[in-house]
């Protein structure tokens, strides 16, 4: 089976949320299932090329088709494990900057390589069971390829589009699609583009649902919350109309990543099979380093962390609230986050100013990948108290590390996380609380802090429990393989 994936993100090659954690980890499941891999990416200026093998130009002067000129290319390609990678680098400057997202022009970056990824598939003339294209990125792909390219004799069996997040729906004018060879206007009508909520405008990530073979929401609950109006994002009816395509599928982890046997992060390694006094004593001395690392009294109290994009989604207010009794509960708290939201980001640096002669508490906006793993080592709980929540991968991989969450049920998190309280004790794996309140969330916690404090063999037994889940790539990628293969029969 050849299947080609498409995306905007890959780690460890470019990262900044789940979207790069779930296309590596899904890829590399893949290929340990015999299946024959390509994934296209953007050059990115500060792509980490280390990882790839072999990579090389394999085409020098590509062309693709945008504003009535063709524009040249390179195409470098190279292996990362046995997942083959391919690198649209453009001559025009549209990926020679510093960040992925947030510039003014995102939509004609992502339309031009889109364009440019079928332009090279066509070049290359070779069959493709599933082209798997992923967010509003590269959802004009679907349209592009059914209207254009299947005419010009690109061979391609089925498209599947992975939606990460609905917020995000890449929407813009006629004219921006006519510039990669569209005829903009004919997409203005409700079965094909055009955007629900403002008429005049196209929306492509309702393109993509409109034209792909099938549709999938990165969590069961996710995939049915998103056909109410509630969590529509105004394109609930649109979903209704594409139910019978639709499908829920939990991202996985990579375990090769995030794997604390072998994690060279942390300070003591231990492997999820270990008695679970040994894995605690491992958490201890991670701790112990971490405090030294990041300036934290090391004191023996819970230790909450917050790791992840800070934007509206993610329930900031409710961050914030954790953040605060957290140290009034006589714990210790940590934030490394990081957001393209001018707002949040003063709003969080405020606090570290605010908090920064305390020795309990530390915030951190940025990426920092060596300080993620650390934290996820010596965490007694993560809190995710999300206003909705896709699928969420910081529980998951809070579950390896032996770290116990406390989210709000939402989302991928109903799916992933069973309060302590569940009638199915195998289950049972965190701390959870129903309504977006301050209320709700500080009921959560304080249970929590009652377990980690008076009840720590309860404690001990949510660990012992999620070290044994298996939310991994080799899952997820099980259950796209029966998809792909049921598209295809």
């Amino acid at each position: 089976m050849k299947v080609v994936h498409v995306a905007l993100e890959m780690a460890p090659l470019a990262k900044v949320g789940g979207l790069g954690d779930m296309v590596y980890g899904l890829t590399e499941a893949l290929t340990k299932s015999n299946v024959n891999v390509d994934v296209f990416l953007p050059k990115y200026k500060n792509l980490n090329t280390e990882p790839i093998n072999n990579l090389k130009i394999e085409t020098h002067d590509f062309k693709s088709f945008e504003y009535h000129h063709q524009n040249n290319n390179k195409v470098w390609s190279g292996n990362l494990n046995e997942v083959n990678i391919h690198l649209i680098d453009p001559e025009k400057d549209y990926f020679n900057r510093d960040k992925i997202y947030a510039y003014v022009d995102d939509v004609p970056r992502f339309l031009y390589f889109s364009r440019a990824v079928l332009d090279f598939l066509l070049l290359k003339n070779e069959p493709i069971d599933i082209l798997h294209i992923h967010d509003w990125h590269t959802a004009i792909i679907a349209p592009l390829y059914k209207d254009v390219f299947s005419k010009m004799g690109l061979n391609i069996k089925k498209i599947v589009f992975t939606i990460h997040n609905l917020s995000y729906q890449g929407w813009c004018m006629a004219s921006d699609v006519e510039a990669i060879g569209l005829d903009g206007k004919s997409y203005l009508t409700p079965d094909k583009m055009q955007d629900p909520k403002m008429k005049r405008r196209l929306n492509l990530l309702k393109g993509a649902i409109n034209y792909s073979d099938a549709v999938v929401a990165v969590s069961p609950t996710y995939a049915k919350e998103i056909l109410t109006p509630e969590r529509g994002e105004n394109l609930d009816k649109v979903l209704q109309k594409n139910k019978k395509k639709l499908h829920g599928i939990i991202n996985g982890i990579d375990e090769i990543t995030w794997d604390p046997k072998k994690d060279p992060y942390i300070a003591k390694n231990f492997s999820t099979n270990d008695p679970i006094e040994k894995i605690m004593l491992a958490k201890k001395e991670n701790k112990e380093l971490l405090c030294k690392k990041i300036g934290l009294f090391n004191a023996n109290v819970p230790l909450v962390a917050n790791i992840g994009r800070l934007v509206e989604q993610k329930g900031i207010e409710l961050i914030i609230f954790a953040l605060k009794q957290t140290i009034k509960k006589n714990g210790q708290f940590i934030l490394l986050g990081t957001t393209f939201d001018k707002e949040i980001s003063k709003t969080f640096h405020k606090l570290k100013e605010e908090y920064q002669h305390n020795k309990h508490l530390f915030i951190d906006i940025q990426h920092n990948e060596e300080l993620a793993h650390l934290i996820y080592a010596a965490a007694d709980f993560v809190v995710v108290p999300s206003i909705f929540e896709p699928c969420g991968l910081v529980q998951l991989i809070g579950y390896k590390y032996g770290v116990i969450p406390i989210v709000r049920k939402t989302g991928g998190l109903s799916d992933t996380v069973f309060d302590i309280k569940d009638k199915n004790i195998e289950k049972r794996s965190g701390f959870v609380f129903n309504d977006y309140t301050s209320k709700d969330l500080d009921e959560a916690m304080q249970r929590a802090f009652d377990a980690w404090f008076y009840q720590p063999d309860e404690i001990k037994k949510l660990i012992k429990n999620n070290l044994k889940s298996d939310f991994t790539g080799e899952k997820a990628g099980k259950e796209y393989i029966h998809l792909y293969k049921r598209l295809m029969e």
